[in-house]
């Protein structure tokens, strides 16, 4: 389904939690190309916000109440992990374009379902992997294209957390609750660390490995912490996740054949041969709050695109696809002890994702 350029897209969030409120609505509100019509939660006490913060959109409970009365070109999804393959599945059989909160599923069988329900009503799935917009990776990633330090052989990316995000309220996060995140930290952070080697390589991973832990969050029901290994086609991630950190700071290095460029979560640091090192300082650090509304608003250019251009459609969803499949063979090599997983190999029916102790 393709839509016209001369009128603003009209859409309704799905899910109004904490990533909605702070996230998305304060974009939403001063994109002129965009206009939210509805919010759906089941949660009255949300739905109560909703009419706080966007007093002019109607609310609803459910789905299907939603479907049925509104006129959308497309959802915006911040539900918890556990539901979203299902609604992206809903919503492109009405013929509505989605963007959704990552991960956008949990198996690859569901993501494979989502590929082919997209497919049959022509309708964007556009996932958020809005690490990939913060300026500091932008940065990085025009001085890799720029060729400055050589053919890339090595990524790490490393995530220091000392609990997980909170949810709305004073109560348990939902992202310890397996039934509603799917997985522990490998879901929140690990999704976001695949797409970030995956735009540092331009390239497909051969094989994974990844062994998971319960460090700190030891009654939960999944893992908070994580190392996993993604090989390439003469490359290496090395990805390193932590809810149980004794500080909150991200940091990472892409190592080429000429040289290093050092992300310490506010500074860039590029090296390379005999060059002095060449430093640039950014004004929010990558581990400032959780919500990045910034980072949202530059991501929604693209998302636009794909609405308006059939011919550009399909880049996101090809990394979204590479992502779960990432995440679903850590979980699996975490399970035998870190075995190494091709990364092609044909995935047997799993239970759901298990945590390493």
């Amino acid at each position: 389904m393709t839509i016209r350029r001369n009128r603003a897209l009209r859409g309704a969030l799905v899910g109004f939690g904490n990533v909605a409120v702070h996230g998305h609505v304060p974009v939403w509100k001063n994109d002129r190309h965009f206009s939210i019509l509805a919010v759906c939660d089941p949660d009255e006490a949300q739905l109560a916000v909703a009419a706080e913060l966007l007093p002019d959109v109607r609310r609803y409970p459910t789905v299907d109440e939603l479907f049925a009365n509104e006129r959308l070109d497309f959802v915006d999804v911040a539900t918890p992990p556990a539901l979203h393959g299902e609604l992206a599945i809903k919503a492109a059989a009405q013929g509505i374009h989605v963007l959704c909160e990552k991960p956008l599923t949990l198996s690859v069988d569901e993501c494979n379902r989502i590929r082919s329900a997209a497919s049959a009503a022509h309708v964007v799935v556009f996932t958020n992997h809005n690490w990939k917009y913060a300026p500091i990776f932008r940065t990085a990633k025009r001085v890799l294209r720029r060729g400055e330090i050589g053919r890339v052989t090595h990524v790490e990316l490393q995530t220091l957390r000392m609990q997980p995000p909170a949810t709305v309220g004073e109560g348990d996060t939902w992202r310890l609750d397996p039934a509603r995140s799917g997985g522990g930290i490998l879901v929140d952070h690990g999704w976001h660390a695949f797409y970030l080697a995956l735009y540092a390589l331009d390239a497909e991973p051969i094989a994974v490995s990844a062994r998971t832990a319960r460090r700190k969050f030891l009654a939960s029901g999944v893992e908070d912490t994580a190392n996993c290994t993604i090989e390439f086609d003469g490359a290496t991630a090395e990805i390193f996740l932590t809810w149980a950190a004794d500080e909150r700071r991200n940091a990472a290095r892409f190592t080429g054949a000429q040289g290093t460029i050092d992300v310490a979560d506010r500074t860039l640091i590029v090296r390379v041969a005999e060059r002095a090192p060449v430093e640039t300082g950014f004004a929010q650090p990558l581990s400032a709050g959780s919500y990045h509304p910034d980072w949202f608003a530059a991501l929604l250019d693209d998302f636009r695109e794909e609405l308006y251009e059939p011919k550009l459609r399909g880049a996101n969803f090809r990394e979204a696809e590479t992502c779960c499949r990432l995440l679903e063979l850590a979980y699996r090599s975490s399970a035998a002890d870190g075995a190494r997983l091709p990364f092609r190999e044909v995935l047997p029916p799993i239970e759901g994702p298990g945590a390493g102790e």
